[in-house]
């Protein structure tokens, strides 16, 4: 009786393990992708753009087998130029919200190429500016705005092309320069604003704004 006894409990455990087996696919699980959502468009749908404009696409998370209809994609953006007077452009994904697919349809009125560089509108500090106070910029930073919306990058420079160290973005048509604790400005000191921006278009911008702070009082 003990020896039928251990022979069923040796039965129960094979069949117990060969159940985790099972249950377990025999593996790892896959792992899951996480979805991506669509925020949106630069420059945004339903808006004119020149036909030789660059369509980026906005999404939150990083989107699976990304496919567009019209246009060559590179990365998240749709390049061009585009032909016609209008444009409309089914983008597709594999991990959209929920896991399902995801799929939204962009449309633009074309208008001629756009040939011009963007420039510079306002700056808080302008080219050639002498006896700048350092304090005001040390507070509240320096902003850039160009005539149209652009991307690229902007840092703050010493005169030799050392990079300052503040925290410089680039969004929609402003660039900003955030001082950073430690790394304020002196006084009779020449910096530069520097940075290469672009339009939808990618014609580009060279900034160069070089300013020099006032003696101490």
């Amino acid at each position: 009786m003990a020896k039928l006894f251990r022979t069923f409990a040796l039965v129960l455990a094979a069949l117990f393990a060969l159940s985790l087996i099972v249950g377990c696919g025999g593996g790892e699980d896959d792992p899951e992708v996480a979805e991506a959502t669509f925020n949106g468009a630069t420059p945004a749908s339903g808006t004119e753009i020149p036909a030789n404009s660059d369509i980026v696409l906005n999404f939150s998370g990083t989107p699976e087998n990304l496919a567009v209809s019209t246009g060559t994609l590179e990365g998240t953006t749709i390049k061009g130029p585009f032909t016609g007077t209008s444009l409309s452009i089914t983008v597709t994904w594999d991990n959209g919200p929920e896991g399902a697919a995801g799929s939204e349809t962009l449309t633009y009125t074309l208008t001629a190429p756009d040939t011009d560089a963007p420039t510079i509108s306002s700056s808080t500090v302008s080219d050639g500016d002498e006896d700048v106070d350092p304090e005001p910029l040390n507070t509240d930073g320096i902003e850039v705005k160009f005539s149209e919306t652009v991307t690229g990058n902007i840092a703050l420079q010493t005169e030799a092309g050392e990079n300052v160290g503040w925290d410089g973005k680039v969004d929609g048509d402003t660039a900003t320069l955030t001082p950073l604790a430690g790394k304020e400005i002196g006084n009779e000191t020449t910096y530069v604003v520097a940075g290469k921006v672009s339009d939808a278009a990618g014609n580009e911008l060279e900034v160069s704004i070089t300013f020099t702070t006032k003696g101490k009082e």
